[in-house]
């Protein structure tokens, strides 16, 4: 009891410093907190409520912080229009060509009793206009501009699957499969007959969302999971040269 009321001070600032990251959009940062975290609570000693608190308010910061940087660069624009036509030209049977679109749920990823309400507050004046615009949309290839964001975000989606699978997270993710001889307009009716409302895990729903943006089509969960597992491997060693190479500059700057 004594070890624990000593850390207050510590849990304290760790929330404020989550709470920071998030507001200033620091994505890499906080995966890695999180990492560290559930890393260093593996500690008996140092299992606790505080601790628990501690890394579910990680948790959530990091899978809101997905939420905002895939928003960032979601294509909101009407084109369906052009969409459904490059469907058609590569699929003779219009009605097998599911589009997957996505509905944010803004005011349930704001809602957590266990934060501080104001931090809270402030995040969501921040982040809500641009969320707001995520209105049952058709999800579309990012633009040229955006692959290299579009890709990363891909496998930090990946890797929040894999490491948040038991995590209770915050819902307001909507995602539903719609034929694109239904899609005919900007906003998409969920409640059509056809439409498909996909019942999934919030971080299935990212990494399905992170897919579709990086390369503009659905793809079962199944066949998305088995990509990633697939290139992991070239993941880590593309970040490991990355790695290097930084290192190399920053040696031979340090000598200049």
């Amino acid at each position: 009891m004594y070890l624990s009321k000593n850390l207050l001070p510590c849990y304290r600032y760790l929330h404020r410093y989550i709470a920071s990251l998030e507001g200033n959009g620091k994505l890499e940062t906080l995966e890695a907190i999180n990492e560290k975290i559930r890393k260093r609570f593996k500690n008996p000693k140092l299992s606790n409520s505080n601790c628990a608190k501690v890394c579910r308010h990680a948790s959530f910061a990091w899978c809101r912080s997905l939420i905002i940087s895939l928003a960032l660069i979601t294509p909101v624009q009407s084109g369906l229009q052009s969409e459904i036509h490059a469907l058609n030209s590569s699929d003779s049977n219009l009605e097998s060509s599911l589009l997957l679109c996505i509905d944010l749920q803004t005011n349930e990823l704001w809602s957590q009793s266990f934060e501080d309400s104001t931090s809270l507050g402030n995040l969501e004046t921040k982040w809500n206009p641009m969320l707001s615009r995520i209105k049952n949309i058709v999800i579309k290839k990012v633009s040229d501009e955006n692959i290299e964001t579009a890709t990363s975000l891909f496998r930090s989606s990946y890797n929040f699957y894999r490491e948040s699978s038991c995590v209770m997270l915050p819902s307001g993710i909507n995602l539903c499969l719609v034929p694109s001889r239904l899609a005919v307009q900007a906003q998409v009716q969920p409640n059509l007959d056809g439409v498909e409302i996909l019942d999934l895990s919030i971080p299935r729903k990212l990494l399905l969302w992170a897919y579709a943006l990086l390369h503009g089509r659905y793809a079962n969960i199944s066949v998305v999971v088995k990509h990633c597992e697939e290139n992991v491997k070239v993941w880590v060693l593309t970040c490991s040269s990355m790695m290097f190479c930084l290192a190399c500059q920053r040696l031979h700057s340090s000598h200049m």
